[in-house]
């Protein structure tokens, strides 16, 4: 004859969405046994030596009561409050950032900075590799692969002006360096090999202005520290792709005013991009990385203060190259204009 088994709560805990249960399970010839029943699985911890013995026998329902009844709503209900909270928050942000993109398309600027420009291009010969297969007993596979032949290496400082006054947008460079040696060549097209954007100041309008922000699905992705703020990070994608509408990233924003930290292109971004390339290997894969990062201030407007660049090449099996790199930098800023302009009809 089977010894009858008693079970007492003696408490539960509620770390998030689980729930434990501690238990005493004692029989009338021995010593209790502590149990930890958590969610749908239960086990032994460890023997507890005491003098009582349980008298207990309407703790079982009551114990299979919580789970089934508590757990799945708590769990459930808890996911909801999240997705309604990251919607109410959504809707916020986005309104803020809308005014802030409205505020910035009716600006007249003027501004001058130095920007420096570093980048690398490294030129690949195919090459094999070997490697130890998972194989019992393990071999030797050869591999193709890339091996860097030649890095081309430049380096660009410029005085930037930018004027936007209505719908009149201007952009003027200056060299006044090019790899290390002084130039002083007036109003010219920016030098680098591989790509470039024009008027990053305006990058969150293509995203956030409320004339565009119906065209596009945005969701909250997740949360960041960024120079010691916090910052909520949304991705942006087209409702409809075409030739207008192509954009889509990513974008931190400040947490308390949702003004713009940090904006990455994802490659489609790019005017005539391919996501393959051929090369001595055949045909590769490749994908670009590209952020601006607005980190200067003035009455209210975020200008850019980096903006990094890297093209990678992805070969068959999987291993990645750095075609490609730049990285940008502005500085020393000078401001002329940076004011709200009124329109008189």
């Amino acid at each position: 004859m089977k010894e009858p088994i008693f079970t007492i709560v003696k408490g539960i805990s509620i770390f998030g969405d689980v729930i434990v249960f501690r238990v005493i399970r004692a029989s009338l010839n021995g010593g209790p046994k502590m149990s930890c029943c958590s969610g749908d699985t239960r086990r032994d911890l460890e023997l507890i030596p005491t003098k009582h013995y349980a008298k207990a026998s309407y703790l079982l329902p009551r114990l299979l009561v919580v789970f089934l009844t508590l757990l799945p709503g708590r769990s459930l209900h808890s996911q909801e409050l999240s997705e309604n909270a990251d919607q109410v928050k959504l809707k916020k942000v986005l309104e803020t950032a809308g005014e802030y993109c409205e505020k910035l398309k009716t600006m007249a600027l003027n501004f001058i900075c130095h920007e420096n420009i570093k980048e690398k291009t490294y030129e690949f010969n195919k090459t094999i590799l070997f490697r130890r297969s998972p194989d019992k007993p393990p071999r030797f596979v050869a591999v193709d692969d890339l091996r860097t032949a030649r890095t081309i290496k430049n380096s660009y400082g410029y005085d930037y002006q930018m004027i936007k006054k209505g719908d009149v947008f201007k952009e003027n460079r200056d060299l006044i360096e090019e790899n290390g040696k002084k130039r002083n060549a007036k109003d010219v097209e920016l030098q680098t090999l591989r790509m470039s954007a024009k008027y990053p100041v305006f990058g969150p309008v293509g995203f956030l202005s409320k004339s565009w922000q119906p065209h596009f699905q945005y969701e909250i992705v997740g949360a960041e520290t960024i120079r010691h703020q916090r910052a909520i990070v949304i991705r942006a994608m087209p409702r409809e792709i075409t030739e207008e509408n192509h954009c889509c990233g990513r974008i931190w924003l400040d947490e308390s005013d949702s003004s713009i930290f940090q904006i990455e292109w994802e490659p489609q971004s790019i005017v005539h991009f391919k996501e393959t390339v051929e090369s001595s290997m055949g045909e590769l894969k490749r994908k670009i990385s590209w952020t601006v990062t607005y980190d200067v201030v003035k009455n209210g407007v975020r200008f850019p203060g980096a903006q990094s660049i890297k093209e990678i090449y992805i070969t068959k099996a999987g291993k990645e190259h750095i075609k490609y790199e730049a990285e940008y930098v502005y500085d020393k800023y000078k401001f002329f204009t940076v004011e709200t302009e009124v329109i008189f009809e």
